[in-house]
Order: C-alpha cells, then sequence, then structure tokens
C-alpha cells in the first residue's frame, strides 16, 4: 500500500481537487451536458460514455471532470484499451488516453502527471477503480486536466466513442 508521506505531489493533487469549488457544470443539478456518447470501436459496442461534472478550480488553470461509462451489453466489459501509452507514458494502470480538446484552438490537453509518472486520473491510486464494467452497469471514473483560464467549452474524448462536444465551463 502506497504512503501519502513519501509521495508529497499526492497530498498537493488532492487539495488542487478539493479545491475545484469555484465553479461547475453539473448534470446532478438539472444543468445539461452534453452526452451520452455511443461506442465506435469494436470493443465498445453496446457501451456509452457520459461527462457528468465539470470543475474549474479558482485559479482557472485546472479542470476535474467526473465522467462515466454505462453498459447495455449481456456480458461484463475490460476496458483495457482507454490506457494511453502512445503519447505520454504513464506509469501503471490508469485511464489517461482520456483527453479533452479547446474547440476554439484545437489544443489536445492529456491528464496531469505527477513526478512519480502516474496520471492524475481515475487509476490505481484511486479509492475505486473499475477496469471493466458489468453488464447492465454503470462505473464512474475522473481525470484531471491542466487548461488556459479562457477555455469556455471542451470536447472530451474518451478512447473507443464518439467525442463529446461543447461540455460549457462555466
Amino acid at each position: 500500500m502506497r504512503s501519502f508521506r513519501k509521495n508529497p505531489l499526492i497530498i498537493l493533487t488532492c487539495t488542487a481537487i478539493l479545491s475545484l469549488a469555484s465553479s461547475s457544470v453539473n448534470a446532478e443539478n438539472g444543468e445539461d451536458l452534453p452526452g451520452p456518447a455511443e461506442g465506435n470501436e469494436p470493443e465498445s459496442q453496446g457501451l456509452t460514455v457520459e461527462a457528468k461534472k465539470i470543475k474549474r478550480n479558482e485559479g482557472g488553470n485546472l479542470i476535474s471532470i467526473d465522467w462515466s461509462i454505462s453498459n447495455e451489453t449481456d456480458s461484463d466489459v475490460a476496458l483495457t484499451w482507454l490506457h494511453e501509452k502512445q503519447t505520454y507514458t504513464y506509469n501503471g494502470d490508469y485511464y489517461s488516453g482520456v483527453t479533452i480538446v479547446d474547440p476554439n484552438t484545437d489544443t489536445r490537453h492529456h491528464p496531469l502527471m505527477d513526478q512519480s509518472g502516474e496520471c492524475v486520473c481515475a487509476g490505481n491510486t484511486s479509492s475505486r477503480f473499475y477496469n471493466q464494467v458489468v453488464s447492465g452497469g454503470e462505473s464512474a471514473y475522473w481525470s484531471l486536466f491542466s487548461t488556459p483560464s479562457d477555455v469556455e467549452t471542451l470536447t472530451l474524448e474518451v478512447p473507443g466513442f464518439e467525442p463529446i462536444e461543447d461540455i460549457p465551463i462555466d
């Protein structure tokens, strides 16, 4: 088991995530978020992805996205393709392939990486990390990104799914 005292960046990251309360767009509060998006690859057929909550920190440079994958198939589905190994090499099992795109500049943002090379996203440092979605179920995930403070909308891209476009950021 990992000790938080050995990695002060984990504490800093947790603090940053907890401070992401200045503005948020939230499907639970009745505000409209686009989605869900259907699977577009053989391994994601029968699955949908949905953005659930978007938060920006007070400084405006960090965006946290809570997202989920639903499985309407008759079988449990392992989510092995969500690990990004082509652009950045993150240590451990993470969903680091999830990215956001600023549609105004066409800039792609990858999840933050800590000093140990671990993705600051759903992964093996999360208290609940689901590497599969059970039949008829939904599994929740999150990702943390650094973006310019003037980004007003974004596109969420989850490998194997259609992009979720025009997500508002307050």
